[in-house]
């Protein structure tokens, strides 16, 4: 039997928990100094998952730009409806093959417009869900995996009890909009969330933010069932 990925998440706040921008995005908010422990993080894992919006929005940069000899872990893109434009910087500058996880309603689509760029893989059924996307990246032989998603897609994985650490960055800003996302949004509350407390792992200050990582107790996971 095959043993589950173990899943991070990265993730930075403001003051007032906001993940974005009002317009949405995350530009200018994080320094020279979160975007090296960004790359340290990245330069562990062998995939790094991606959401739609967090490449339509902020395209951001994939391959390390702060770590020497370091690899690049491979992106992962999970596309629910529609399809990305080809000139984004994930397709234009990763060293490997984005890998794009897609349904039957967009496969004819982002077939047609990306395959040049990218390895798509159909899954079936009418969800991307994350249990069955770890199996798929397990049987492939990836093991350590960083999302760095949105809001959404964070709690798609928080909803499954699928990750095991957090990296928080919390940056020296208050935003003020009550309605901005945060690190995880979902509709309802997580069941017994009380009863499930992280462990502060570590902590750094370096100038005006602060370097968090929490972990929850190790449970061992053969796709899907606790041992």
């Amino acid at each position: 039997m095959t043993q589950l990925p173990n899943v991070t998440i990265n993730m930075a706040m403001t003051l007032d928990g906001k993940v974005s921008r009002p317009d949405g995005r995350w530009y200018g908010l994080s320094s020279r100094n979160d975007k090296k422990r960004m790359d340290e993080i990245r330069s562990k894992a062998e995939v790094l998952i991606l959401g739609k919006n967090s490449i339509l929005n902020d395209d951001p940069v994939i391959h390390l730009r702060y770590v020497e000899d370091g690899k690049d872990p491979r992106p992962v893109i999970l596309l629910r409806s529609g399809t990305l434009p080809e000139d984004k910087k994930v397709f234009r500058f990763s060293k490997q093959p984005p890998l794009i996880f897609c349904l039957n309603e967009n496969y004819s689509l982002v077939r047609d417009n990306l395959c040049s760029v990218a390895e798509i893989v159909l899954i079936p059924g009418t969800d991307l869900n994350p249990l069955e996307i770890l199996k798929v990246l397990s049987e492939m032989g990836y093991q350590e995996i960083l999302l760095e998603g949105g809001p959404s897609l964070n709690d798609s994985f928080f909803r499954l009890d699928l990750i095991s650490r957090i990296y928080v960055t919390i940056v020296p800003f208050l935003v003020g909009k009550n309605d901005l996302p945060s690190i995880t949004g979902g509709k309802k509350e997580y069941p017994n969330f009380d009863q499930k407390k992280w462990k502060l792992v570590a902590s750094e200050v370096i100038e005006d933010e602060v370097f968090l990582i929490y972990e929850k107790q190790n449970v061992e996971r053969i796709f899907g069932r606790e041992l």
